[in-house]
């Protein structure tokens, strides 16, 4: 029950007092925290029919936490020494590369074409899921809750696998098209920083998400 409170309150904007940080079932964040944040986009959208404000709803149910590993891992693709671009995670500033990558996420899932409000419970489904998988075969560059995260998936990752098919099973044209950016962009950071962190999951969380909503939509489109 504490580590279910801890993904609550580490993943989604739920008030709860955690006295420590306990990612013991971190395979379980997909069945945890995406029912929440994936179910406000969802009631919001079916309220206003508005992509923009659902995704906005979205983001700030998870305390916008992500969209600063996201603006973080992109500043620190931008400088070439590993050490330096390390450095940069830690750094409050953001540089020109955080401001265009929070833009251009944000510029995806609001130019989403949704099906339904259920589209944002399967997207942040999909992006939870994900992320426990990619953390399952990283290892991290220091130490910190990334590691602490990274320690408890692995293993543990497979459990997290029957959201990933319930992802797929929603539109696997999807999933292909979100999986390839967000892999592309996961590997360039992990390769660059040497290893992941909080951050770098963060960063994971917001592409994948944003991803796979627009893909959802041109999916749609496709199809009509």
């Amino acid at each position: 029950m504490r580590c279910v409170k801890t993904l609550l309150a580490f993943f989604t904007v739920v008030p709860l007092k955690t006295p420590e940080l306990d990612f013991r079932c971190a395979w379980a964040l997909p069945y945890v925290a995406a029912p929440v944040v994936g179910g406000v986009g969802a009631l919001v959208y079916a309220a206003t029919h508005d992509s923009l404000l659902a995704y906005l709803a979205l983001l700030f149910a998870t305390g916008l936490n992500h969209l600063d590993g996201l603006a973080d891992s992109a500043d620190a693709l931008m400088v070439r020494d590993r050490e330096r671009a390390r450095a940069v995670l830690d750094d409050p500033r953001r540089g020109t590369a955080g401001v265009f990558a929070v833009a251009v996420v944000v510029a995806l899932a609001a130019g989403a074409s949704p099906r339904s409000p259920l589209d944002y419970l399967a997207a942040d489904l999909y992006s939870k899921a994900l992320t426990v998988v990619a953390a399952g075969y990283s290892r991290p560059f220091k130490p910190g809750l990334g590691a602490l995260f990274i320690e408890a998936a692995r293993g543990k990752w497979p459990l997290a696998a029957p959201a990933l098919a319930i992802a797929v099973a929603y539109s696997p044209a999807a999933v292909a098209v979100a999986t390839a950016v967000s892999l592309f962009f996961f590997l360039a950071i992990y390769k660059h920083l040497g290893g992941a962190n909080g951050d770098v999951f963060g960063a994971l969380l917001e592409v994948s998400r944003a991803a796979y909503l627009y893909a959802l939509g041109r999916v749609a489109l496709t199809q009509s």
